[in-house]
């Protein structure tokens, strides 16, 4: 079956490419100078870096002000605070580089991730020139240096999947924003991400360039991800009931964004996109907030997502932990969503052990 969504066309990237990066701040003034520094030490320099500090009540703008005086190529922006989506559509829109690397103000790239994320780009994948790149990150915290990389994949995603995006509803990148960067036409074609405060872009980004253009995969990890609040049992995004709730909303939002997006650009593709109601991972979610909020296990929703294809495609570990939802016990399952989904050092631990540092 034809596509309905045209890749984009992009030219090779010019040998002398005009490089920005953008990053978000909001109440990061303590570790805004440190971000700064690392993107200022490139082997290959940016030539701009934009911060948006998106409403700081704390030193933000004047750590950022001090930085502005010093080195010509920090443009500073200070607005209303309207979240991290927000802040994101400015920085965009004030960039003038031909590739943006995404950065959040927490995070440390590594000295060469300009220089390696342009000569990523300037391979072919799947016959065609990429319009973004992704790679992993080395997460720590101010009490452990090293707790492994994320995200892990057991196939790491590079080519074009417009196919399995608009038959899954989901795509196969996961990497968190400061392992994204990407051409400007794509950020262009793609337009302003949803602004509610309780999204993050990444999600929206991963499924919209997925839809547009092929990815292109970094595997060296080019930046550290700072995990707040680590300890023995840190993490897990789908531990607890509101914070379920709080990815049922994240997932809703960005379904109707994406919608929203191939009604108006591409509106024959919109009939491919698959309905909320049947995507696994939604279900999933529907399935864990009635069970975490007492209601029990509803194991005809549970089956639906067992038993979808792409659930029985997944990874082992992935499926391990989908069919462990069927004999834990509530508390036990929690336990082991922190495990899966945190960044404790038990599980750098075991990771290491695994050969998947």
């Amino acid at each position: 079956m034809p596509l309905a969504i045209e890749p984009l066309l992009l030219a090779e990237l010019p040998s002398r490419s005009r490089v920005s990066i953008v990053i978000t701040c909001f109440d990061y003034g303590r570790f805004l100078g440190e971000c700064l520094d690392a993107c200022l030490d490139q082997s290959r320099p940016p030539d701009e870096i934009v911060v948006v500090d998106d409403g700081s009540t704390d030193d933000t703008w004047e750590v950022l002000s001090g930085y502005m005086a010093r080195h010509p190529q920090v443009r500073g922006i200070r607005q209303l605070n309207g979240g991290v989506c927000a802040a994101t559509n400015t920085a965009i829109a004030a960039a003038t580089g031909d590739v943006l690397l995404l950065l959040d103000a927490d995070d440390l790239p590594a000295t060469t991730r300009v220089e390696r994320v342009l000569a990523a780009l300037r391979r072919r994948v799947d016959g065609r020139v990429a319009g973004w790149a992704h790679h992993p990150l080395r997460r720590f915290s101010d009490t452990h240096d090293d707790l492994g990389l994320t995200p892990y994949y057991h196939a790491p995603p590079e080519g074009c999947f417009r196919r399995q995006v608009l038959e899954r509803a989901q795509s196969p990148v996961a990497t968190l924003t400061s392992g994204l960067a990407f051409r400007r036409e794509l950020l262009d074609a793609i337009g302003p991400i949803a602004e509610d405060r309780s999204l993050s872009q990444d999600m929206q980004y991963w499924l919209a360039a997925a839809l547009l253009s092929p990815v292109v995969w970094i595997a060296e990890p080019l930046g550290r991800y700072r995990a707040h609040g680590v300890s023995r049992s840190f993490g897990g995004m789908l531990s607890t009931l509101p914070k379920v709730q709080l990815m049922r909303r994240r997932v809703e939002l960005v379904d109707a964004w994406i919608r929203q997006l191939l009604e108006r650009q591409w509106p024959a593709a919109a009939p491919h996109w698959r309905v909320l109601d049947e995507q696994p991972a939604y279900n999933w979610l529907r399935f864990l907030e009635g069970w975490l909020a007492g209601s029990g296990r509803d194991f005809t929703l549970l089956m639906k997502v067992l038993r979808d294809p792409h659930t029985r495609l997944a990874p082992l570990q992935q499926r391990v932990y989908l069919y462990s939802s069927i004999c834990l016990p509530p508390s036990w399952f929690a336990a082991l969503s922190r495990f899966v989904f945190g960044a404790s050092p038990l599980k750098a631990l075991v990771r290491r052990s695994l050969g998947r540092s």
